[in-house]
């Protein structure tokens, strides 16, 4: 599931901006490195199918709503089990990424936008399936701490937009 696992202290030392933005990110949420292994333990241990998404664009925050200072957004594009997007968080800068969906996880290549440095992070998703009338009506991959937004913002486009070319140069 994870190729390597490196302690926050290790992490920020080699990297700050991203790191602290990462990190800060994942202790908000509460999900320590420990609870994002866990979690994706666990949901393997239930024989849970993967998580999935349909292929398009979405938007996910650690806030029910767009634009809001200090919370945390991931905008990225679907296509099959690649990823392209950005976090970000409102008046400030944004980090690109690309990767893959895979079992029970995200495997991104986070891209510092100062140092151009990449980092792996791979963050949990859960397979959600709603359910009507006793029929499955959809799947969504539900990434822990986030919660998907309706339609993306011009500022999601324009960092969904610009990640496409970063990432594609590098990709």
């Amino acid at each position: 599931m994870f190729n390597h696992y490196i302690n926050p202290q290790q992490w920020l030392g080699r990297q700050r901006r991203t790191a602290a933005m990462v990190l800060g990110l994942c202790l908000s949420l509460g999900l320590a490195g420990a609870a994002v292994a866990e979690s994706v333990s666990v949901a393997a241990r239930r024989d849970l199918p993967p998580a999935n998404l349909d292929d398009g664009e979405y938007v996910y925050s650690s806030a029910s709503e767009a634009n809001q200072l200090g919370e945390t957004y991931m905008v990225f594009e679907a296509d099959g089990d690649r990823i392209v997007g950005g976090f970000y968080m409102p008046s400030s800068s944004f980090d690109c990424f690309d990767g893959r969906l895979e079992e029970n996880q995200l495997a991104l290549n986070i891209q510092d936008s100062y140092s151009e440095q990449t980092y792996h992070f791979n963050l949990a998703v859960r397979r959600d399936t709603l359910v009507a009338a006793g029929q499955e009506t959809a799947n969504n991959a539900n990434i822990p701490g986030f919660q998907p937004l309706d339609g993306l913002t011009a500022v999601d486009e324009q960092v969904l937009e610009t990640c496409r070319g970063v990432m594609g140069a590098n990709g």
